[in-house]
């Protein structure tokens, strides 16, 4: 264990995994763990949070989520636990429901495992999902238009803003880059944030499907309170604390098979 003698690297990586497994870490535990101040451990985080690492929070600090990197590289990570979320969403869908399957790599694992011979209606802002619902001969697909996000994947600016506000959702599976019991579900982009809550205002069931990692973290812009969400679907494994919390905030919790 580290003590009052560790180099201030040291001590950050050490807060740096703290935070990669529980999300949050919390300014006076640390200082008591390493036996330094509180100010010194402030300025621990100063650092990390200067490194795009984490974000100050009163008394300590909370994860940044880390999604925030190109959509074509995403969709090479995580291959098979997106898979096992794909199957667990995909299974809660009825027939001839209207369902909106958001951007996301994730979500396409989704539409990947959705039964082809279910008669849905299915609506997405984004073309690699729409791409792959087309091989459906019962499905009708609904590709919103619009300008093309690239670090999204999919239409976002004020035409697909305005047609998603025309449309009444059963259940729609929104993407999201963080998901944390304080902060809620939160994104990296600014038009991805206001699409997303107007497509949560038109939506009966809001689902998302998160893996490990955005648990418990944050990212810059927000879209919905933890309670604003119906259900959460998670990987087999996910933390039983960060679970608890989520559910008692009103979140239903469905975990997914092992991948």
């Amino acid at each position: 264990m580290l003590d009052h003698d560790a180099l201030p690297e040291e001590r950050q990586q050490a807060i740096h995994a703290k935070l990669l497994k529980a999300g949050r870490v919390i300014a006076a535990d640390l200082a008591a763990e390493f036996g330094v101040s509180e100010h010194t451990i402030r300025r621990d985080l100063g650092d990390l949070m200067a490194a795009g690492v984490c974000k100050r929070v009163y008394g300590g600090a909370i994860l940044i989520s880390p999604a925030q990197v190109d959509v074509s590289l995403r969709a090479t990570l995580n291959t098979e636990r997106k898979d096992a979320l794909g199957r667990a969403a995909a299974a809660l869908l009825k027939a001839n429901q209207c369902v909106f399957l958001d951007a996301g790599t994730t979500n396409l694992a989704i539409a990947r495992a959705i039964d082809r011979e279910m008669p849905l209606t299915l609506v997405t802002n984004a073309p690699a999902i729409a791409h792959e619902l087309s091989t459906s001969s019962v499905q009708d697909i609904i590709l919103l238009g619009g300008r093309l996000s690239r670090d999204v994947g999919g239409a976002l600016g004020i035409t697909a803003l305005h047609q998603v506000q025309q449309i009444s959702f059963d259940q729609c599976i929104v993407g999201a880059c963080a998901f944390d019991v304080k902060e809620g579900l939160t994104v990296f982009d600014f038009d991805d944030a206001e699409f997303k809550r107007a497509l949560l205002a038109r939506s009966g069931v809001v689902v998302a499907a998160v893996t490990n990692e955005k648990l418990s973290s944050i990212a810059r812009y927000a879209v919905a309170a933890c309670s604003e969400v119906s259900m959460a679907i998670v990987e087999q494994d996910a933390p039983s604390d960060q679970l608890q919390w989520i559910r008692e905030a009103g979140v239903d919790i469905v975990v997914a098979s092992k991948p």
